[in-house]
């Protein structure tokens, strides 16, 4: 990290322009030996250049509970909350967006959810953890409207997510539809912006579970400056499955287009 970007580092929340969250976690990835999400956020923000101001906080997993990993992230967006600052969590598996979703849903009744993902992650509960692909399931029977909810660049719908969509009505568009989304999209309510590494090409992205993404980075960027998210997240990147960092720096790409489009 050079000089400058350490100057855009502050340890005082009223000088931060948007709060930096690393949510380093790998436990909910249970039906896939492909891990590799734990140190994510830190190898991501080790070479980021910081176009703003940011505060950076970070929730230390409990490797073996990830019940408690959550109720952790949970906590401390509450208290992140309190600053009336843009947040941009940093995973870590999918799974962490859950508790951070789950608090901002709380403060903001009326929050917009946008999907930016390759699959959908309504599958069926396994135990009772929530894991990286059962957790919008989670926030539909718990938190969100259907309306509220917009899938972008969606490749890949398992058959039990078939099953749980025939009596439902939501906004899906996969990754051929995306202009339509560009056409759909409007909201006056807060919106949060939840994207998967996984969106893009195996090319862009092969650093990551499941490379099943159909998008490019510059449609990526597209969305992010179309919804203009006043919260966001990055997940899923696996720096131990990259091939010479081309999804970390795709990624830190995706962070810093986060950061120029968050509303502050």
């Amino acid at each position: 990290m050079d000089p400058e970007t350490k100057d855009k580092i502050t340890t005082a929340p009223q000088e931060a322009e948007l709060i930096i969250q690393k949510l380093p976690c790998d436990m909910g990835i249970h039906r896939n030996p492909r891990k590799g999400t734990l140190n994510a956020p830190e190898k991501i923000l080790e070479n980021h250049d910081f176009i703003k101001t940011v505060l950076i906080d970070e929730v230390f997993p409990d490797e073996f509970d990830l019940e408690e990993t959550h109720e952790r992230m949970f906590a401390s967006t509450k208290d992140l909350i309190q600053y009336n600052k843009p947040i941009i969590s940093i995973g870590g598996d999918h799974s962490v967006s859950y508790p951070v979703i789950k608090a901002l849903k709380r403060k903001n009744p009326g929050l917009k959810l946008v999907w930016l993902d390759s699959h959908l992650d309504l599958k069926e509960k396994v135990g009772n953890n929530i894991s990286h692909d059962v957790l919008v399931r989670g926030l539909l029977e718990n938190n969100f409207e259907e309306e509220e909810l917009y899938f972008v660049g969606v490749t890949r719908i398992d058959s039990d997510e078939k099953e749980y969509l025939e009596d439902k009505n939501l906004n899906i568009y996969r990754a051929d539809e995306i202009n339509q989304f560009f056409n759909d999209f409007n909201s006056e309510d807060s919106v949060y912006l939840s994207v998967d590494i996984d969106v893009l090409t195996n090319q862009l992205a092969p650093g990551t579970g499941y490379p099943d993404g159909e998008l490019d980075l510059e449609t990526v960027k597209k969305i992010i400056k179309t919804v203009q998210p006043d919260f966001a997240d990055l997940v899923e990147i696996a720096p131990s499955l990259d091939e010479n960092e081309k999804t970390l720096n795709n990624g830190r790409k995706i962070l810093t287009s986060l950061e120029k489009y968050v509303v502050d």
